[in-house]
């Protein structure tokens, strides 16, 4: 019982020193920041893979061509029938 008291004073007393140690509250901002980053960089490369596969698709593809430009642009063909629904 004395063992497990000791120890568990002992891991309290690690616990406030890494706490209050200005080095380790550094250490884990940086930490949580990198993580921010590295989150930011993967929805970067995930935005440009998309736009190199729009790119490829606008070169190559001429109905993507079309329909980016009616979706877009909201462009009608002549002798279309647009219909709109209201909600």
């Amino acid at each position: 019982m004395k063992k497990f008291r000791i120890r568990y004073i002992a891991f309290a007393i690690v616990l406030l020193i890494l706490t209050f140690n200005d080095g380790n509250r550094s250490l884990v901002r940086r930490f949580c920041e990198q993580n921010k980053l590295k989150a930011s960089i993967k929805g970067a490369l995930d935005e440009n893979n998309l736009l190199k596969k729009r790119i490829h698709y606008l070169e190559n593809e001429p109905s993507y061509l079309e329909r980016m430009v009616r979706n877009e642009l909201n462009v009608i063909a002549p002798g279309e029938i647009e219909y709109r629904f209201s909600y």
